[in-house]
């Protein structure tokens, strides 16, 4: 019950905070910042803040936390857009989802924080270009996703290592573990297959609903 409690609490934390962002102050200042840019002829600002007000826009969602899957890759994709961005000639990105899938439902931002964590931990001081691949299908009455990187590798399965003060700053893994489980029961979640100096592939299983 005490477990019960407390991801019901990080639930009421997460929507709280999210209460307290006026969405369209954010959206009416990015369109204003878009706008200018279009005017001083500045093409890669305004994509670069179109995909920010884009990013927002499916973060927020008035509050709600299912959205489409098509909203969930194109959440993904509006912070690749930002981070290629940031990072010209850091990594390529590859999509392979199911056109089938995306009308169907999920709950949201639980592919973003995996895109990032390829980013900011499987390319860091990489000596070759990074490659992210993200993938969608569905598989009986589930939903199968998998993120797939390149990158540097790890010789731990990083769900275990939740409790260790080294591994918390940066893994967003945790709260999509928690809110995933919350959401569909035990059976689904994260699963993590990673080899040192080879890459990641992280599988999300959720339900069909």
């Amino acid at each position: 019950k005490n477990a019960e409690e407390k991801k019901r609490q990080k639930v009421a934390e997460l929507a709280a905070l999210q209460a307290q962002i006026n969405p369209h102050f954010i959206y009416n200042a990015l369109d204003a910042i878009c706008w200018t840019a279009k005017i001083k002829k500045q093409p890669e600002i305004e994509k670069t803040v179109y995909a920010l007000a884009s990013f927002f826009r499916i973060s927020l969602h008035k509050g709600e936390n299912i959205i489409t899957i098509d909203e969930e890759i194109k959440h993904v994709k509006s912070y690749l857009t930002i981070e290629q961005t940031r990072f010209p000639n850091k990594f390529t990105v590859e999509f392979d989802i199911d056109n089938t899938i995306l009308h169907m439902n999920t709950i949201k931002i639980i592919l973003q924080p995996l895109v990032e964590n390829s980013i900011k931990h499987g390319f860091d001081n990489l000596d070759h270009i990074g490659t992210i691949k993200i993938c969608g299908r569905r598989e009986n009455d589930d939903i199968i996703f998998t993120v797939s990187d390149n990158g540097n590798g790890m010789d731990f399965d990083p769900l275990t290592m939740r409790h260790k003060s080294s591994f918390q700053s940066g893994y967003g893994i945790y709260n999509v573990q928690d809110r995933i489980v919350l959401e569909y029961g035990e059976g689904y979640g994260l699963s993590y297959n990673s080899t040192p100096g080879k890459g990641t592939i992280v599988t999300v299983k959720i339900k069909n609903q």
